[in-house]
């Protein structure tokens, strides 16, 4: 009878019991593919909507723990867990995704989406993340088209200078010229992208979990909070350290401070 009733359990709550190691990926995303689809044709009753994206959710993340790692997986799940209200693994997903093609439109919108979503701080300046400043329509590129970019015009300043010096005439000396200045702007961007890429591996993305949660002065709740505003679900930070259970995080406006590690989730494998 506790067998025949866990069994029930399983069909109806399948958010519980992952899939089978041994099933396929492709039957793993086809479960994903049919929760959400059912959360979508019961989204005017939620109460029945988010179980089905929460398992949706929790198919795609095991293709994601079996190692896929591509843009399309990383806006489903996003899209799963921002429509299951899991702010922080919709943020965190989304940031995967963009890290991969920044330039997917689909992600970025889902990411302004969930940050809409997250309780800041009251007066709106503890915890939400920083804008970059960059247009919206500039495009970003990562670091190994600034070093094809280099290295190409570099070899047209060499061809051109080298003309120049054949023949002696002004237009071959100012095309070596600009030529030559590209590739030491490229090669400048190329230092700020692969600074930044180390700086994303040595202090990964960290997204805080649970509501409420108090940024404190040391590593255990004998240490005294550091602010009195409290982080809520999707606040987005930078890991620094780990010790004990506790995790040292800095948020986008500088504040540094430890949380328990339950209360975060941070992006790698």
């Amino acid at each position: 009878m506790v067998a025949a009733a866990l069994l029930t359990f399983a069909v109806l709550d399948p958010v519980v019991f992952p899939p089978p190691a041994d099933m396929p990926n492709r039957e793993v995303a086809r479960l994903a593919e049919d929760e959400f689809a059912r959360g979508v044709e019961a989204r005017d009753d939620r109460n029945k909507a988010i179980p089905h994206f929460l398992a949706a959710e929790q198919y795609f993340e095991e293709l994601r723990r079996r190692g896929a790692d591509n843009p399309q997986l990383y806006r489903n799940l996003g899209n799963a867990a921002l429509l299951a209200d899991d702010l922080s693994r919709a943020v965190l997903s989304y940031r995967r995704g963009l890290h991969l093609s920044p330039t997917d439109a689909g992600l970025r919108a889902g990411l302004e989406e969930a940050r809409a979503r997250v309780a800041y701080g009251s007066d709106g300046g503890f915890g939400p993340p920083s804008d970059d400043g960059r247009p919206p329509w500039l495009p970003r590129i990562g670091s190994d088209w600034f070093v094809l970019g280099a290295a190409a015009c570099y070899a047209v300043a060499c061809v051109l200078l080298t003309r120049w010096l054949m023949v002696r005439g002004r237009r071959w000396l100012f095309g070596g010229a600009a030529a030559l200045a590209a590739a030491g702007c490229l090669t400048s961007l190329l230092v700020l992208a692969v600074r930044s890429e180390r700086q994303d591996r040595e202090r990964p993305l960290a997204v805080i979990c649970q509501d409420g949660v108090l940024l404190r002065k040391g590593d255990g709740l004998t240490y005294p909070p550091r602010y009195d505003t409290p982080l809520n679900k999707g606040v987005e930070a930078r890991r620094l350290f780990e010790r004990g259970g506790w995790v040292q995080i800095e948020l986008s406006g500088g504040e540094v401070g430890w949380v328990p590690d339950g209360c975060v989730l941070i992006d790698g494998p």
